[in-house]
Parts: structure tokens; sequence; C-alpha cells
């Protein structure tokens, strides 16, 4: 996997748009045995930032969150004239965001189907490029976990061309409907075991995995 040296601000700065992803242990995994997810994130235009300390150590970069940047972003970089769309789980948090955020007046969500494989249909996706072209957002920001996102995002990227941000769930921290993990935990990149051991039944997979992308650091390049 080849991150950037660049940090997301620089990204936003000198290109005019392209697909932000924010990768952990996990994505270094999947990055490793999932064919589809790989070609996604290969794509051009594509930016990858470590989300995880143990990453960010080893490449000697910064680490960058994807809900870090998120909350950042929402706090401090919006502009009322660019409008914003959100793909999340539920439609109506978009009105929850409204409220903490009023510059995200100009704003849609969608909600896609849910699905247990990696790749939402054809014909979902083509429903989503559809309400873009409509609404012609400037950002849009892909709220359906990894790697469903970062492949999502890639589909729309081909058919509508914006700045995406896949932060998994970033939105669900800062609306508080999913805990964070404590600051100890992300310094010492140990988000992955704190969301074992408090959502063993989710994480357990997840964690195993992330533990296995151990494997492949070596890889792992920057560019």
């Amino acid at each position: 996997m080849i991150f950037t040296k660049k940090i997301p601000g620089e990204v936003l700065k000198s290109n005019k748009n392209g697909v932000l992803n924010f990768q952990n242990l996990y994505s270094v995994y999947l990055f490793n045995n999932e064919s589809v997810y790989k070609k996604a994130i290969t794509s051009p235009n594509n930016f990858i930032f470590p989300d995880g300390r143990i990453l960010s150590l080893f490449l000697r970069i910064k680490q960058v969150r994807g809900p870090s940047f998120t909350k950042n972003f929402l706090e401090n970089k919006i502009d009322k004239k660019q409008k914003h769309f959100f793909i999340l789980p539920k439609t109506e948090d978009l009105n929850q965001l409204k409220k903490k955020f009023p510059e995200l007046k100009n704003s849609r969500a969608y909600s896609p189907t849910y699905i247990q494989d990696i790749t939402f249909p054809k014909k979902e996706v083509d429903e989503i490029a559809k309400q873009l072209k409509q609404f012609k957002p400037d950002y849009v920001w892909v709220c359906v976990g990894n790697p469903k996102q970062e492949i999502l995002a890639n589909q729309l990227y081909r058919k509508y061309k914006a700045f995406y941000f896949n932060v998994g769930a970033a939105i669900d921290f800062i609306l508080e409907k999913k805990k964070e993990s404590p600051s100890i935990f992300r310094k010492l990149g140990l988000e992955w075991f704190y969301r074992l051991i408090t959502d063993f039944k989710y994480s357990k997979k997840k964690a195993w995995r992330s533990l296995i992308g151990l494997r492949y650091f070596g890889r792992n390049k920057l560019k």
C-alpha cells in the first residue's frame, strides 16, 4: 500500500478532486487479501493516510485519523458556498449534524441498503451517482465502513468528480452514537484492542485481521 507524505490540507489545496482514504492495520490486511479493494484504492487520484499510530510510526510520517480529520473539517473548514453529500447508515443523522454544524445547511444525505458483501449492487451505485450529478456537491462523505466505503467511493468517483472522504464511523463518534477509544489507546496504536474489549462480537474478526496485517508491514511505502 502506498501512503502519501502530504497531509489532507495540502491535498485539498493542490488538487481539484480526489479520494481521501484513512487506513489502519485492518486496511493493510484487506489490501493484501481483497483484490477488489486493492484495485479501488490504487486507482488514480486516491490519497492514503496512516489512520493507525503503528503505521505512522513505521512510515515516519504524521498520523492522520479519519475521525480527527472529520471533526476538524466540520468545525473549521466549512464554506457556506460549498455543497456536502453524506452517504450514511441513516439519513436522519444529517439532521443531527446540521444542528451541530449549521453551516451544513446546503447538504444532502443518502442511506444505501445494508449488504453483507463488500460491493454494492450496480443499481444502487447508479442511483447514488444520479443524485450526485443532480445535487453537484463539492465534498462527498462516505461513512459506511471499510472496505465498502473505499470501493463505493471509487465507483462513484468515476461517474462524478469531487472530493470523497472515506471516514468510517467518524460521524457516529461526533453524534455520540458510538464511543471513541480513549486517547491513551490511540497514542499506543491500540484502538483495535479497545474495540475488541468493548464490542467483542462485532470487532473480533477485524481485530484478528489487524494483527495479521502486521506481517505485511514491509510492503507499505511512501510517495
